[in-house]
Parts: C-alpha cells; structure tokens; sequence
C-alpha cells in the first residue's frame, strides 16, 4: 500500500510541475525572445537505479520547456537542456527536489 501512495506522489508531483512549466514555457515563448537564457544543464545524479533513471529524464522531457539529452556513461550525471533558466543551480535544485526526489521513492 506505501507503494501505491508513492506512485500517486510521483504522479501529483508531475501533474503540478508539468502546469508550472507549461505556463513558464508560454511566458517565455510569447515574452521578449532576447530574455530567454537556454542552457545545457549537467544535473548530478542521487536515483542509481536504470529504471529511475529512465523515469527522471522522462519526467524531464515530458515537461515542457525541458529535454533529456544524454546520460554519462557512469550513470551519474543528466543532460539536460532548458529553454530557460538563468540560474543553473536553482533549475538544477528544482529537478532534483521535485521530480527526482520522487523517482527515488518508487526506484531508488
């Protein structure tokens, strides 16, 4: 049953992200294009399973503005590039504690 409540937390946490970007990625799609700061982001891995893995850079490429790219050979490092994100390390800490942070409660 823990399990179940883990996957509806997974799933919550994407729904409300995945609004939040939407709307980001509108913002900055119909706003002035010159403000627009895309990057190619290297998000420090914690989920060490493959499965986990694979369920964070989907999460990832499935919420707009945002798209997996690669993953390091070593397993530990995502890839990821972003339409919009002025501050790295604040688009880093808002995968890692959102998206991530629910991926290693159902595959660590």
């Amino acid at each position: 049953m823990r399990r179940a409540f883990a996957w509806l937390r997974v799933a919550a946490t994407f729904v409300v992200e995945l609004a939040k970007s939407t709307w980001a990625t509108i913002r900055a799609v119909l706003g002035p294009t010159e403000r627009l700061r895309p990057a190619i982001l290297a998000v420090p891995l914690d989920v060490r399973s493959p499965a986990g893995t694979v369920l964070f850079a989907d999460m990832v490429t499935l919420t707009p503005g945002t798209t997996s790219l690669d993953v390091s050979p070593d397993g530990r490092t995502l890839y990821v590039h972003v339409l919009h994100a002025p501050d790295h390390a604040e688009a880093i800490d808002g995968m890692k504690s959102t998206l991530e942070a629910r991926a290693r409660e159902v595959l660590p």
